[in-house]
């Protein structure tokens, strides 16, 4: 993303305001251009209010970057409502495509319009730009230097520095950006009442992003309990049924045989690599991780594949010392645009590193190599003990094998 994005400041906006907030990492929530005067403190809700209502009429699109989830999804679909009912054209779009099977049945389910974009081009008739569940765009999609940024509403810890937009929401103390819009709609922007065409689309969306983002409300906060409960009554128990149905396909099944086999231990940390992955598929690697995160002595797990043309993999923790955003950031840094490679939250992130020209790499076996080389390289930054300790269960192993042998040799001495 080239670093000439710019957001205009509709004159109805005044200054910034920060507030502090967030979770025993130090991550702050931010608020800014919601203030109305030197000593008026307006809602959030009202914020986003003015700033939409000063382009009212002019094309808006809603960037999901990354696999479209249902935090996303939910989230993109309330700022489209919000938008269209204070006469902002907006349209939803996406570059990678919708991979998880429950995400596909909530779009299907839910008839939810998304565009899936692969240039730049595609975005040339758009005036502004809404971030919905993220704060920076798809790393491999060129933003059109003309094409505005105006809102960013998270929950995702921001790495990136200060955002240029003139309404930025981001609280890493809430456990879904789905909360947060519910909030504003129960705070009196379009709310829920039961008489719209499409409340019960929202509200069913809003609940499952809620809860899929919190794991099934573990990790969810009282502000999400509150949005939870306010779209509950509107949403529709049948298709959430039907959405939250849970199977394993075959092949996330033969992602996590690959990573079980691949696992590498340092103390309280593993990794593994899975190979190439389908993208329709990428999101067995996530599920892997959970999975290998049950492992009663270990409290970080990270597992990476190859997906099309980059490496694609998942963070997850239990460990209180551990932040994902802070860990992903120092393992693989940041792109030549300064935007980092990934992401997360308080106890999962994720990555995508590009491959660049090794993509068009026919022999799989020795980009697979390169790229696990790669990534232990990297991973030493964070987990300096990963070579050495990698060289002991390599050692480990030769011993194993050395005595297997010899007491095979005394056998077959001794047989009469």
């Amino acid at each position: 993303m080239p670093s000439n994005l710019t957001s205009p400041v509709p004159p109805q906006v005044g200054a910034t305001a920060s507030v502090a907030g967030g979770r025993a990492n130090g991550a702050r929530d931010t608020l800014s251009g919601v203030t109305g005067g030197p000593h008026e403190k307006v809602p959030p809700r009202e914020g986003l209010e003015r700033v939409l209502t000063g382009i009212a009429g002019e094309p808006l699109v809603i960037l999901l970057t990354g696999h479209p989830d249902p935090d996303s999804i939910g989230g993109a679909l309330a700022h489209q409502r919000i938008c269209e009912s204070l006469g902002v054209p907006a349209t939803i779009a996406h570059v990678l495509p919708v991979s998880h099977r429950e995400n596909r049945a909530l779009v299907k389910l839910l008839n939810v319009e998304m565009q899936q974009i692969s240039n730049s081009h595609e975005l040339s008739h758009y005036k502004y730009l809404s971030l919905v569940d993220t704060c920076t765009t798809e790393a491999s999609l060129e933003i059109p230097a003309d094409l505005k940024l105006l809102t960013v509403v998270d929950h995702h810890r921001a790495l990136s520095g200060k955002l240029d937009a003139a309404f930025v929401d981001v609280r890493p103390s809430i456990g879904a950006t789905c909360s947060i819009y519910a909030e504003y709609l129960q705070g009196g922007l379009t709310p829920l009442d039961g008489e719209r065409r499409d409340d019960a689309r929202v509200a069913t969306a809003l609940l499952f992003g809620i809860q899929t983002d919190t794991d099934d409300f573990t990790l969810a906060t009282p502000a999400d309990f509150a949005a939870a409960a306010y779209a509950k009554a509107y949403c529709d128990a049948e298709v959430l049924k039907r959405v939250g149905r849970r199977t394993v396909s075959a092949a996330a099944m033969d992602v996590l045989g690959r990573a079980l086999a691949n696992l590498s231990v340092v103390r309280d940390f593993a990794f593994a690599g899975v190979g190439m992955v389908p993208s329709g598929d990428r999101d067995a690697i996530g599920a892997a991780a959970d999975y290998i995160l049950m492992r009663e002595d270990l409290d970080t797990v990270l597992v990476y594949g190859v997906v099309d043309d980059r490496v694609d993999g998942s963070l997850r923790t239990t460990s209180p010392s551990v932040d994902p955003a802070v860990f992903i950031q120092t393992a693989f840094g940041r792109d030549r645009d300064g935007k980092p490679y990934g992401g997360g939250r308080s106890d999962k992130g994720g990555f995508q590193i590009p491959l660049g020209l090794l993509a068009d790499c026919e022999d799989t076996d020795r980009l697979w190599a390169l790229v696990q080389e790669m990534l232990e390289n990297r991973l030493e930054r964070v987990v300096p003990d990963i070579e050495r300790d990698d060289h002991r269960e390599r050692e480990r192993d030769r011993d194993r094998d050395r005595d297997r042998d010899t007491h095979h040799t005394r056998r077959r001495r001794t047989d009469p």
